[in-house]
């Protein structure tokens, strides 16, 4: 279970990453590939297309398996690793001089 929620969490981070990248800024007319306006695979009339849509599922994606993740590694193991570190007996201290 932990392991298919670390994938999903990666290819979210990574294509988070990407979409974000893709955007192109409020006052630039290019994005980070330098397309023009005739160019732009994404371009829509509406303010919130698309792309802003599946970037923010992509954000809430990547929000609940943080918190999964984080849930079920805590849960996994409470025990600490000092627990398995082995001390040596305490000796009675040696006075000097009788």
């Amino acid at each position: 279970m932990q392991t298919l929620l670390l994938i999903i969490h990666y290819f979210a981070c990574i294509l988070l990453i990407l979409l974000i990248l893709l955007q192109s800024g409020k006052g630039s007319a290019a994005g980070i590939f330098g397309a023009s306006g005739a160019d732009n695979i994404f371009a829509s009339p509406t303010a919130f297309n698309a792309v802003n849509k599946l970037t923010a599922g992509l954000a809430v994606l990547l929000f609940i398996t943080s918190i999964l993740l984080t849930v079920s590694y805590n849960n996994k193991a409470s025990s600490s690793v000092l627990d398995k570190v082995n001390l040596p007996a305490p000796t009675a201290p040696v006075t000097p001089g009788k």
